[in-house]
């Protein structure tokens, strides 16, 4: 296969890139500071680690179609399905020693094949953190790929320049489907400079190379180093987030810019806790409060933030009616391609685990098995080709809609049970008002 990759693995990525892209997320976002190399050019793609394979299938996606090889955690390739997927994709497992010592040693070989594609001039991408987790910060990074990038440029005699291409993921959110999705590529890194230090002292010039990749990969990501007040913190991102990006003039649903605005707020927060620790706990004292309450009043702090009024509401409910029709075409269409694969990995344990797999089920088994049938059944039955391709074309659009209008009307809901509290003078509403009042007043004075 050449470094631009092969005609059915470019088809297969543009189908992939549909269901990914139109499907699965509601919007995805990319950041590049420099271009991609030419082809050709030896480059690592090192990248924080956040929501497993999704991670590995976004980075594929905004590759423009060439050949990527990643290296895995070999316990991820547990099942059939699976391992051919994953080495289909160009994911080769590395071995822990907890996968025994004897499957350890077979890392010489996956090193030195993958150190020979590099130099080839397929890119390969790592996770130096070598671990995945829904929390949103960057953890400690391993020294694998700095090793594979300067043993690669040893097995040129050190005449190939191999470059290391920091990369960050951000989610709107780890599990729902028709979420949003940022990629951000930063300054590419030439180790060619460090190749007399590596001569010298290679632990060394791995450390320095390394320090220098993790924090521009830190800086293109949302970092929350706080352990102990994590939840509260998080919380405060989807509460008082909202109103600070507002104030500065910026959308809340446009992620890249809501992710600069959480940056200066999690920044903060951090920097409050060295200065002032009475006010930071206190901050965190009325998030867990507000947050509680939310929860036990069985509400979410968009319709407490912004309650709409009757006639609001009543308009809503008739647009919700006039759509139904949409709603159902969207949904039945849909309903069996997203419900099964969640059938299958509701036992997996790993929870970032199971979008993964959802994603990959939809995209290579359900979604095309069900999009043919609908086409061969449609145009057996008109036997109008102009008809079955608008048909064809409305099925990912109505399904883009049912999942909008579904998560609307569970939004619709609670609207009104919050106008109802509201005209009761409810004291559970008032104490919310309060309470997320409270928190505003504090953080503004804290982010002036």
């Amino acid at each position: 296969m050449s470094v631009r990759a092969s005609n059915r693995y470019y088809i297969t990525y543009l189908w992939a890139k549909f269901v990914h892209d139109f499907l699965y997320y509601r919007r995805t976002y990319l950041i590049r500071k420099v271009p991609l190399p030419k082809m050709g050019v030896p480059f690592i793609i090192a990248s924080n680690h956040q929501n497993s394979l999704n991670d590995a299938m976004g980075i594929i996606l905004t590759m423009q179609g060439r050949k990527i090889w990643f290296l895995a955690r070999a316990d991820a390739f547990k099942g059939k399905f699976i391992s051919k997927l994953l080495t289909f994709l160009g994911i080769m497992p590395i071995f822990r020693v907890r996968d025994g010592i004897a499957n350890v040693k077979n890392n010489f070989q996956i090193f030195n094949q993958t150190e020979s594609r590099l130099l080839e001039g397929y890119p390969i991408c790592l996770y130096p953190e070598a671990k995945h987790q829904n929390r949103r910060y960057l953890g400690k990074f391993f020294l694998s790929y700095t090793r594979l990038a300067f043993e690669a440029a040893e097995q040129s005699g050190f005449e190939k320049e191999i470059f290391i291409l920091p990369s960050a993921n951000h989610y709107s959110d780890y599990f729902k489907i028709q979420s949003d999705l940022l990629i951000s590529y930063g300054e590419m890194l030439s180790i060619k400079p460090y190749y007399q230090l590596y001569r010298e002292n290679p632990r060394k010039a791995q450390d320095v190379v390394n320090e220098i990749v993790h924090k521009r990969v830190k800086e293109m990501m949302l970092d929350i180093q706080e352990e102990e007040h994590y939840e509260d913190i998080y919380a405060l991102l989807g509460i008082y987030g909202v109103d600070f990006a507002l104030n500065n003039h910026i959308k809340p649903d446009h992620l890249p810019s809501k992710l600069c605005t959480d940056k200066q707020i999690v920044s903060k927060m951090e920097a409050e806790k060295e200065k002032n620790k009475h006010n930071f706990e206190e901050i965190c004292r009325l998030i867990k409060n507000y947050t509680d309450a939310l929860k036990s009043a069985k509400l979410d702090d968009v319709s407490v933030r912004k309650p709409l009024s009757v006639f609001a509401l009543l308009f809503q409910f008739i647009a919700f009616v006039v759509t139904i029709p949409i709603f159902i075409f969207g949904f039945a269409h849909h309903i069996v391609q997203y419900l099964l694969p969640k059938l299958i990995t509701r036992k997996i344990k790993d929870p970032l685990l199971r979008p993964s797999v959802d994603l990959a089920m939809a995209m290579v088994i359900t979604i095309p098995i069900f999009y043919i049938s609908f086409f061969v059944f449609f145009w057996s039955l008109t036997g109008v080709l102009w008809w079955t391709a608008i048909y064809y074309v409305s099925i990912p659009l109505s399904g883009r809609f049912a999942c909008w209008w579904l998560r609307s009307v569970y939004r619709w809901l609670k609207m009104c049970k919050v106008l109802a509290l509201k005209c009761r003078k409810s004291e559970n509403y008032l104490t919310l008002k309060n309470i997320r009042a409270a928190i505003v007043e504090k953080m503004n004075a804290l982010m002036q």
